[in-house]
């Protein structure tokens, strides 16, 4: 993203040329720009009354029997409350 020299506003590619939105400043030279984002995806661990460690995603799944909406996603359509530790399927 560039800004404008001039007025500090935000510069968009129109017509193969960087342009101001604001004051209408217009520049030769366009960037090109490339974001790379990593995402972790690493299992959450639980640890249950037994002393056994569940490893599975957290999710916004409602548990029907305490309304929490917070679990971890153990298999598909499998589930356990983070609140009560219900196990269920949706």
């Amino acid at each position: 993203m560039r800004f404008c020299p001039k007025c500090g506003s935000t510069m968009i590619i129109k017509n193969d040329k960087m342009v101001c939105m604001r004051c209408g400043y217009s520049d030769n030279k366009i960037e090109k720009i490339v974001y790379n984002s990593k995402i972790n995806h690493d299992k959450d661990k639980m640890i249950v009354a037994d002393g056994k460690t569940l490893e599975g995603r957290l999710s916004m799944s409602l548990c029907p029997k305490c309304g929490s909406a917070r679990a971890l996603r153990l298999k598909r359509g499998l589930f356990k409350c983070i609140t009560c530790g219900y196990i269920y399927r949706s």
